[in-house]
């Protein structure tokens, strides 16, 4: 939960903390890339360290989704789960216009959709039904805001940080929710 907290508030600060920065214009990634116009030291520090120590900071909660899991597909979420934090990272570690940059954040957001997967499918396998269709909902709103971001034009234009916005929100809710013992949306009965 620390881990989550820290990348809200790293990119909620950075949002704060911009000159310039819009919705409608820009990318999360504009407030870590020195030399954009929305950028700023105090921006790149906030948006690039707050994701590269809530990467490090979330990789125990690896141990959790294993222990809570009843299935060895539930288990195997650990595996993209580790991967999206190290994604994670690799975006605060490599700001936008780097080479790494992209396929990180591909990686950050791929993975953690998987992860999600994964562990809602184990859940319903396990018996927990709602649980895994309250996590199955969420990896379906992901991928649909994705997909109708990349439908409705080119993907790297202004207004990125619309469907970036929604998929960090989306993981950090699973995480939260699982962190809380909690099924995503719906109580067991």
């Amino acid at each position: 939960m620390v881990a989550v907290l820290v990348a809200a508030v790293g990119i909620a600060g950075a949002i704060l903390a911009s000159p310039a920065f819009t919705i409608a214009g820009n990318a999360l990634s504009d407030l870590g890339q020195p030399g954009n116009p929305v950028a700023t030291p105090v921006t790149t520090l906030l948006f690039d360290g707050g994701l590269v120590l809530a990467g490090v900071v979330g990789l125990p909660f690896a141990v959790v989704l294993w222990r809570r899991s009843e299935t060895r597909l539930g288990q195997a979420a650990v595996v993209p789960f580790t991967i999206a934090l190290l994604g994670m990272v690799g975006v605060g570690l490599f700001p936008a216009g780097r080479a790494l940059h992209v396929p990180a954040a591909l990686t950050l957001y791929l993975a953690s959709m998987v992860a999600m997967g994964l562990d809602g499918i184990g859940d319903v396998l396990s018996g927990q039904r709602r649980r895994g269709a309250g996590t199955c909902s969420l990896v379906a709103v992901h991928v649909a805001g994705w997909w109708w971001w990349a439908a409705s034009g080119p993907v790297l234009r202004p207004g990125l940080v619309i469907p970036e916005l929604l998929g960090a929100g989306i993981f950090a809710a699973w995480v939260l929710l699982t962190a809380l013992g909690q099924a995503p949306g719906w109580p067991e009965s």
